[in-house]
């Protein structure tokens, strides 16, 4: 079994899209990559469950037909898993976000995707566990690709589905979050970066990534990079929602840290402890979660196939960098 690969393919994603295509996907991959074994998703929780259950089969390599949802689960699955050496993880960018995909440098064709994944080239990818609220009130703990975020992001990834089906991810995350934004109300927490206390106040975003982009495509944290052992966590202070607004076309192109209400901070760990107020949070793209939080980064936890070439991560000139209150905040990149 060791040397199989397993084909994990969620027909949903890509608003329907893989399901439609799934026969010539699979023949597509297995002429590409050789023989595999495909499993279908059915349910919120599958991926994660047939990834689990992989490594303990002894599979060499899945490859994730889906978006970062379907991803997110599967790296779940891969590091819950009770045995430590873990199959290399190969992306097919068919879901509707693929923001991680984006980040990874990977080519959005699917024959092209294959062609990376036949080559063998590998990079480790960095990956985040989390300890967060379930929508029952219980805890538990996730792992994720991409990112998480709480406040603003998490209301508009909940009043995104439905639109994203119908119009598409981008247009449908943006009617999303200018939706959310008519009715935002910040959220009182505190905000601890590596066991230090960085700010304490109403926060309107709360973002830890691992990649550069969410949102199907919004550069949030321009200066992240997924194998550096850093998370990039931006903050945005509370803000009223008509600024909110005026800022959303910079959010998209990666300009926001000129606002003096947004920081950068490189992380480790990460605590989100909330004070008053609530706040949606959402793992690579899927809701249903809620504070508090408590975030270790997991440095080169996988290995994805990727191009050989160097990955473009950091774009334009630094982010001018909010001061703190009482005290200049500096962006933390480089640690001891």
């Amino acid at each position: 079994v060791s040397s199989q690969t397993l084909l994990i393919l969620n027909p949903a994603s890509g608003r329907g899209a893989t399901g439609r295509m799934a026969d010539a996907l699979v023949a597509r991959v297995e002429a590409i990559c050789g023989p595999s074994v495909v499993a279908t998703t059915g349910a919120p929780g599958d991926a994660a469950r047939l990834a689990r259950t992989a490594v303990e089969q002894g599979f060499a390599r899945i490859l994730v037909a889906g978006g970062d949802g379907t991803t997110g689960e599967v790296v779940t699955g891969l590091l819950s898993a009770t045995r430590l050496e873990h199959p290399s993880l190969g992306l097919l960018p068919v879901g509707s976000g693929c923001d991680l995909a984006r980040s990874l440098g990977l080519p959005r064709g699917l024959d092209a995707a294959l062609e990376v994944i036949a080559a063998g080239h590998l990079r480790p990818l960095d990956a985040g566990r989390v300890e967060l609220q379930d929508a029952r009130g219980g805890r538990q703990v996730r792992y994720f690709a991409n990112e998480l975020s709480a406040g603003l992001s998490g209301d508009t990834v909940k009043r995104t589905r439905g639109l994203s089906q119908t119009l598409g991810p981008r247009i449908g995350f943006l009617l999303g979050a200018v939706s959310a934004v008519l009715t935002h109300q910040p959220f009182e927490a505190s905000l601890e970066v590596d066991g230090e206390r960085v700010y304490e106040g109403p926060i309107s975003l709360l973002v830890v990534a691992n990649g550069c982009y969410f949102g199907a495509g919004m550069r949030v944290a321009p200066e992240a990079r997924v194998d550096d052992g850093l998370f990039e966590v931006v903050l945005a202070r509370g803000l009223p929602r008509h600024e909110i607004l005026r800022w959303l076309p910079a959010f998209y192109l990666g300009r926001h840290g000129r606002h003096p209400q947004v920081s950068f901070h490189a992380a480790r760990s990460v605590a989100l402890i909330p004070k008053a107020g609530d706040a949606a949070v959402e793992v690579d793209g899927e809701g249903g979660f809620a504070l508090p939080l408590r975030i270790t980064c997991l440095p080169g936890a996988l290995r994805v196939h990727t191009p050989a070439a160097t990955i473009p991560v950091r774009w334009g000139r630094p982010a001018r960098i909010a001061p703190r209150i009482g005290a200049p905040l500096a962006l933390r990149r480089e640690l001891a």
